[in-house]
């Protein structure tokens, strides 16, 4: 149907394509996600830290504890110990990582990697890299371009 809509455009051929391109690109997420084996004996803090990475653009304490049925004190207090980081430490970790791979892997702008990890303003995505990369992202990038 998709092949079909392409080869003969219409004025809405754009309308029409986009929503089932999106469809297509979510079953192929979703085959792929079911393709990665999950260890039998995982630990429920591994669990938690893993889910925290595939949804990073949702996660808060609240879902999580709402995820796994568990209270939120008992998931910050299961992180901190079998983790030995916050919850609030292990979502900023996963933030800047994903900064550094947008950073080292695209050309998007510093202000657009910090929408997409969720900043409300550019300001404060530059205090926290710069915190915890003793740099600041657009001297992050260039070192890479260095290289």
């Amino acid at each position: 149907m998709m092949v079909i809509e392409y080869a003969n455009p219409q004025d809405d051929t754009q309308a029409i394509l986009q929503p089932m391109v999106l469809t297509l690109l979510m079953m192929v997420a979703r085959q792929y996600k079911l393709s990665i084996p999950v260890p039998k004996n995982e630990k429920l803090s591994d669990k938690i830290v893993r889910y925290m990475s595939e949804h990073s653009d949702i996660v808060t304490l609240k879902d999580i504890s709402k995820h796994f049925s568990y209270h939120p004190n008992y998931i910050s207090t299961l992180l901190r110990r079998e983790i030995g980081k916050s919850f609030s430490e292990i979502f900023l970790e996963q933030r800047m990582e994903r900064a550094a791979f947008l950073l080292r892997g695209t050309n998007l702008s510093v202000e657009e990697i910090a929408a997409m990890l969720g900043y409300s303003n550019s300001s404060n995505f530059y205090k926290a890299f710069r915190e915890f990369y003793q740099c600041s992202p657009r001297d992050y990038s260039g070192k890479l371009t260095a290289i």
